[in-house]
């Protein structure tokens, strides 16, 4: 979700737009707008919905975003977080289709943020796990993602000379498969303040790259832990550990930036074969649905597993605050600031990074 003009729409919306009756489901949903020299106008359309199902004790949400831009350019977002009754089955996946410019900072732990080129893709992207549970919070599922995508490369631009025919040069599409094991304690999907997660996520991928038969592995380990410290504080901790291997589409690499991994660097700053972070962040709930944190974050991508961990480390650190967005969800927007040694980013998103 981009763009700081008309975001003070949000606030009015939620501070004075109607409230829903006390129960468990909840609705929103609102139109914003926002100016950027890459989009020029645009408008962008918001919706919430959550709930829970008969006997569940987690509560599932869909969301969706939408932008159009006057430079013909669009997103369109779908994720689903969804537990069946008696939390039998868990469903966590997204649809995402784009036609969007992007800046790229080519592949490496040492790309430099001057160096960079801006360019337009259009992809499809579809992100699947489908969980059974086992026992307790222990979950066993099946993964699938898949993409196809098309750049528009500009012709003569050195920075974009690593990707080539086996990478995505002229476009991509592939399918990929694999067990996912979870194991989940958070008391909150999207804003947990207090339990455990890990997920691991191994797959292998198939598909074409110009014409060429492309082949690649991926296998994801995401652990995160819950400290509540009081009533109102959270410390919340995050380590997150991916590795590849084959001919990995560029955009599949394992990359850090944006606004849920490494916020303060662009999202696609660094990418490459494997990455690793360790993300901290304390949370402290301050007066009505207001709140503020503050976070850190250090991480590094790799070419090779051979790489000493613990050299050229980036860090980033930030703050922001909270909005609840409903008394009857604990769900936020939040508004976070980060600065890194070469670059900050501002970020108004839907729901804790983590």
């Amino acid at each position: 979700m981009g763009g700081l003009a008309l975001w003070f729409l949000l606030i009015f919306s939620l501070c004075f737009g109607q409230e829903e009756p006390n129960d468990s489901t909840v609705f929103k949903a609102l139109p914003l707008a926002y100016y950027t020299p890459e989009t020029r106008i645009a408008f962008e359309g918001f919706a919430f919905y959550s709930y829970y199902s008969e006997g569940s004790k987690r509560k599932s949400n869909v969301r969706l975003f939408a932008t159009y831009t006057q430079n013909r350019q669009y997103i369109f977002i779908l994720p689903w977080q969804i537990y069946t009754a008696d939390d039998r089955y868990f469903l966590n996946g997204s649809l995402d289709y784009r036609k969007f410019p992007e800046y790229y900072y080519g592949i490496g732990n040492d790309t430099q943020e001057k160096n960079r080129a801006l360019y337009e893709f259009s992809a499809f992207t579809i992100n699947s796990k489908s969980y059974l549970k086992l026992e307790n919070d222990t979950y066993m599922g099946f993964a699938l993602q898949g993409q196809w995508l098309m750049p528009e490369f500009t012709e003569n631009e050195p920075i974009f000379d690593d990707i080539d025919s086996t990478n995505g040069r002229n476009g991509y599409n592939y399918l990929s498969l694999g067990p996912s094991f979870m194991w989940d304690r958070r008391d909150h999907i999207l804003s947990p303040s207090e339990g455990s997660f890990l997920e691991f996520t191994p797959t292998f991928g198939f598909g074409h790259s110009d014409q060429e038969a492309i082949y690649f592995g991926l296998a994801s380990l995401d652990v995160r832990d819950y400290w509540k410290l009081g009533e109102k504080s959270t410390w919340a901790n995050q380590f997150v550990a991916q590795f590849s291997m084959g001919e990995v589409p560029y955009r599949v690499l394992p990359t850090l930036g944006g606004p849920f991994l490494h916020r303060g660097y662009y999202q696609g700053r660094f990418r490459d074969k494997h990455l690793m972070i360790l993300q901290s962040e304390f949370r402290q709930h301050v007066i009505g649905r207001f709140g503020v944190v503050a976070f850190a974050s250090a991480g590094r991508v790799y070419s090779t597993v051979r790489t000493e961990l613990t050299r050229d480390i980036h860090l980033a650190a930030g703050g922001g605050i909270r909005f609840r967005i409903s008394k009857n969800d604990r769900t936020n927007v939040r508004f976070d600031y980060s600065l890194t040694p070469d670059s900050s980013g501002f970020y108004i998103y839907f729901a804790e990074s983590f």
